[in-house]
């Protein structure tokens, strides 16, 4: 059973600046969202906090990869693989100075 709330809140600047990498790598229209989640999950065998990334397009399917990790451990190698899971090609040397603008 998933439970959609931590016993912390993540770090919202960090949810912020993870959106808006992706938003700026993939150069989203006004129309598609992006959201990043973190879950706590108390399976057996799931990791007990996870990153849930999704991307709702109004011309596509909704796209979703998780991380298992927290927000906050989100780096730019974690976003190179969303992309790719998702079908986009992005290289690191896109979304790495993203995530270090505004450094939290």
């Amino acid at each position: 059973m998933l439970i959609n709330t931590t016993p912390r809140s993540p770090n919202r600047q960090r949810v912020r600046q993870v959106k808006e990498a992706l938003r700026a790598a993939l150069s989203l229209p006004d129309g598609a969202t992006v959201t990043v989640t973190e879950l706590a999950c108390r399976e057996e065998g799931c990791p007990p906090i996870e990153t849930v990334v999704a991307l709702l397009r109004p011309d596509g399917p909704p796209l979703q990869h998780k991380l298992h990790k927290t927000t906050d451990a989100v780096d730019a190698e974690d976003l190179v693989q969303v992309c790719k899971a998702w079908g986009f090609d992005v290289q690191i040397s896109i979304l790495a100075p993203l995530l270090q603008e505004n450094q939290i």
